[in-house]
């Protein structure tokens, strides 16, 4: 699906619109959604579609990524947004993509840390474990490389899942979303989990500069998960400066690493997108630029149990 308006579209399912800055400029070119009908685990209640790498051997180990769907918007949505169907070949992993529980007004929601509902009979810290089990049970899965994707609301539900069951996760990345203000209310057992925060600082959403009384800042929110990898959280290294962002001038995106001291086999980073919406417009796969669905995969393979 190479139609920008369907990008339109989920920003309006987000309840964003097109006035925040970043979100709608520019093209992120995605792709037709997985093949009909999907592969499905789950059970009747809650199911979660699943995509597998065409040429799957069940003699080999694969990574298993879970993507988690922003507000108002569903798993397959998602995926086709950030363009990982095409990768799920290329870089031979296992997704499921499954789909929060609609409010009253048909909404999809995570209960994640802060954000979005405040419905605590949902168990969807139980419901992604079980998912997880599953996929493990139904596929060759390396639980050694066992990842989550989020964004917004999705991000959000990575860093509970962070917080309450650490064991099973072994990196996650967290695009536009947030965790807690109060580091009580996340105990994060061992092992931790590597982090990678990638956040827009013209997010009209959910700010950047987080929100007195709910979450904490970007640069916050990836210096505590630095800390909670035994790594020094005042240490932060410049990597480098990315053109991920067709409609922002530039190099637009700045890459602090988070490594030293770090336990090991854990670290954290922070993608800085200067100018950056809430749902941002990435380059398309035939741009010739760096590509950020690529660049969260090869980010999250670096890490293993």
């Amino acid at each position: 699906m190479k139609n920008p308006f369907f990008f339109l579209l989920l920003a309006m399912a987000l309840g964003c619109g097109g006035s925040d800055s970043g979100s709608v400029a520019g093209g992120s070119g995605g792709q037709d959604f997985s093949p009909d009908p999907p592969l499905v685990i789950g059970g009747d209640e809650r199911p979660a579609d699943v995509d597998i790498p065409t040429d799957y051997d069940p003699a080999v180990t694969y990574p298993l990524v879970v993507l988690l769907h922003g507000a108002g918007t569903d798993g397959r949505t998602q995926a086709g947004y950030l363009q990982l169907f095409n990768f799920v070949d290329q870089k031979q992993f296992i997704m499921v993509y499954p789909n929060g529980t609609p409010n009253d007004e048909g909404r999809r929601l995570w209960n994640g840390a802060v954000c979005c509902t405040s419905d605590d009979e949902i168990d969807d810290v139980g419901y992604i474990s079980g998912l997880i089990a599953e996929a493990q049970e139904t596929y060759n899965i390396d639980a050694k490389r066992v990842y989550l994707i989020g964004h917004s609301n999705g991000g959000f539900m990575s860093f509970r899942m962070a917080c309450e069951v650490p064991t099973l996760v072994t990196a996650l990345v967290s695009l536009a979303g947030g965790t807690y203000e109060d580091p009580a209310d996340c105990q994060p057992g061992t092992p931790a989990v590597s982090t990678l925060v990638v956040h827009g600082t013209a997010d009209g959403t959910i700010p950047y500069e987080g929100s007195p009384g709910a979450y904490i800042a970007g640069v916050e929110a990836a210096e505590r998960s630095a800390e909670s990898a035994g790594c020094d959280p005042d240490a932060s290294t410049f990597i480098e400066s990315l053109d991920l962002l067709p409609g922002v001038d530039g190099e637009e995106t700045d890459v602090y690493a988070y490594s030293a001291d770090c336990n090991e086999g854990l670290d954290a980073e922070l993608w800085t997108m200067n100018d950056g919406g809430h749902i941002p417009f990435f380059q398309a796969l035939d741009s010739g630029k760096p590509l950020f669905p690529e660049l969260i995969i090869d980010w999250l393979y670096r890490h293993s149990r």
